[in-house]
């Protein structure tokens, strides 16, 4: 991550070096999970591995060879392997609720909105979302539910107990196309604000084609 970033005070995936080891932690914990727990996470039981849906696609968790894989049988990037390995980490059953709220009304994560807007909202609409038709079929590709909000609006279950609910706005003679991206408001009973980050954008990126 560049200079400006780090000054900015923007969380940060954790550094490569790192990530081997973060790796390593989170398979730990998830191998400490009772099956119960798991389930309960929404995480299902094939071949002797933990399947887990995630937006519309399976991924598969090889505790024993410490991999995680898509249906494909391809790797999954390292952003989205810790965050699967938290989510499969989660003590307690977090009560579910609606999305409701956005990233700004979390208590730790107001001194850096602005920079989540540019890079998680802004990024959305500079790409798939300046077009609602393209912003619909790739909503759709992903699972995405249709619901009463804005121009456009869809529900993800971007893990079984994880929804963020998209809310797009069409662009008009003064405005360009923009949007809001709603959270549950115990969505940090779930994940840290860092995480929370890095799940916004990852959610973008697959909304643009990238892989996981």
């Amino acid at each position: 991550m560049c200079q400006s970033e780090k000054s900015a005070g923007f969380p940060q995936v954790p550094k490569q070096e790192n990530l081997k080891r973060a790796t390593e932690l989170g398979l730990d914990a998830a191998g400490l999970q009772s099956e119960e727990q798991l389930q309960w996470l929404g995480l299902e039981r094939s071949d002797g591995n933990w399947v887990l849906p995630v937006l519309g696609e399976k991924i598969t968790i090889d505790l024993s060879a410490g991999q995680l894989s898509t249906g494909d049988g391809e790797e999954i990037s390292a952003a989205w392997r810790i965050l699967v390995l938290h989510y499969t980490a989660i003590n307690g059953k977090p009560e579910d609720r609606e999305p409701s709220i956005v990233f700004a009304d979390l208590p730790e994560s107001r001194t850096y909105a602005g920079i989540y807007q540019g890079r998680v909202i802004s990024r959305l609409c500079g790409t798939v979302g300046r077009d609602g038709e393209a912003l619909g079929v790739a909503a759709l590709t992903l699972g995405g539910k249709p619901v009463e909000a804005g121009d456009l609006a869809y529900d993800f279950e971007i893990f079984p107990r994880v929804k963020f609910r998209l809310i797009w706005h069409a662009a008009d003679d003064e405005f360009p196309a923009s949007a809001t991206l709603l959270m549950p408001d115990n969505i940090e009973a779930y994940f840290c604000s860092e995480d929370v980050v890095v799940l916004s954008e990852r959610l973008v990126s697959r909304l643009c084609g990238r892989p996981f």
